[in-house]
């Protein structure tokens, strides 16, 4: 069933309230409660409102797909805090199944939305934990002896990716980390590489599984990247 823009909004407002604890003065209109009741997606009135199995269905999808857009936004666009919001309600209309998927692979199967609210899980998520995927995760995450691949860089900050780039480091890079501390030593090619904490997590890697044995260091020499 394809809803408009405001009854997605007024589900997405009163899985807030029924399921998240918000005031109940943060309710949906009576107008829009009665649209919704009209549509099979809410029983009940005033105190004793609540949702439909379809309804509640409805709601949970419209809130993963806004707190994914949150997601996208504030990791990969790095929309500022005061303009994501808006952006966010622009594209979660936009987030179908199929597109939804995608953006949840490539962010990773995120947990929680920017503010720390939980994304319900998707099937993508179900079948990624079911098979063992590694998920995406900043490069301050990896463990030494872990490799992956670049997925993005979380930042528009121009001195920062040419930075990164002039590294080696952007989307599709192979790359391996050989220590996290003092300092994020990492190898991509042939080169070598230290950045500090703020770097690292800007390098957004798709992990490929559990870290090799230790092997001996080797000995050559490496450039401190930031």
């Amino acid at each position: 069933m394809k809803l408009d823009e405001r009854a997605e909004e007024a589900l997405e407002t009163l899985w807030e309230t029924l399921e998240e604890g918000k005031p109940r003065s943060t309710m949906p209109s009576g107008e829009d409660l009665q649209a919704l009741a009209d549509l099979g997606l809410v029983t009940g009135q005033g105190e004793s409102v609540g949702f439909t199995d379809r309804g509640r269905e409805e709601a949970r999808q419209v809130i993963r797909r806004h707190r994914l857009a949150e997601r996208l936004m504030n990791d990969v666009v790095d929309t500022a805090r005061a303009d994501m919001e808006a952006a966010a309600c622009q594209m979660e209309h936009a987030l179908r199944p199929g597109v939804e998927e995608r953006v949840c692979e490539l962010l990773g199967h995120p947990e929680t939305c920017p503010h720390g609210r939980p994304i319900p899980p998707g099937p993508c998520c179900e079948r990624a934990r079911a098979e063992g995927e590694r998920y995406v995760a900043p490069l301050a995450h990896l463990r030494p002896g872990e490799e992956g691949t670049v997925a993005y860089l979380r930042t528009q900050d121009s001195k920062k990716l040419q930075k990164l780039m002039a590294m080696g480091v952007r989307p599709g890079s192979r790359l391996q980390v050989e220590q996290a501390y003092p300092a994020y030593v990492f190898t991509v090619g042939f080169s070598r590489f230290a950045v500090d904490a703020d770097m690292a997590g800007l390098i957004m890697v798709r992990r490929d599984g559990e870290p090799p044995p230790r092997r001996r260091r080797r000995r050559w020499g490496f450039r401190f990247g930031g």
